[in-house]
């Protein structure tokens, strides 16, 4: 079995707390903000103690992450399956001069 780790703990604490935002402002007649639903998530729902180091950093980072989330339209249910196919930045390796000559064509 996969050991969890920080941020999929905090993945499924936010995905648990959007499904109860989300159930609240459609019992209120609200619509469903991006910036109130991260307001809301990270006042009281942080599940791992003190507000420090690794974990509250990386809660910090999933919880960036919930207006453009809702910015979507997507409902609440679909937050963990949406943030696990996040496309991952790509790497950018810097090429110096001259380090792909070996491979040039007009030599040959």
């Amino acid at each position: 079995m996969k050991r969890l780790t920080w941020r999929d703990k905090a993945i499924d604490r936010i995905a648990s707390a959007l499904l109860e935002y989300e159930a609240q402002c459609l019992l209120m007649e609200k619509e469903i903000d991006g910036k109130a639903a991260k307001k809301w998530v990270s006042r009281e729902r942080f599940p791992f103690g003190f507000r420090k180091y690794t974990p509250y950093k990386t809660w910090l980072q999933e919880v960036a992450k919930i207006p453009h989330f809702i910015s979507t339209g997507w409902p609440a249910e679909t937050y963990p399956g949406w943030r696990s196919g996040l496309p991952k930045r790509p790497r950018k390796c810097p090429v110096s001069q001259g380090q792909l000559s070996l491979f040039s064509s007009k030599e040959y």
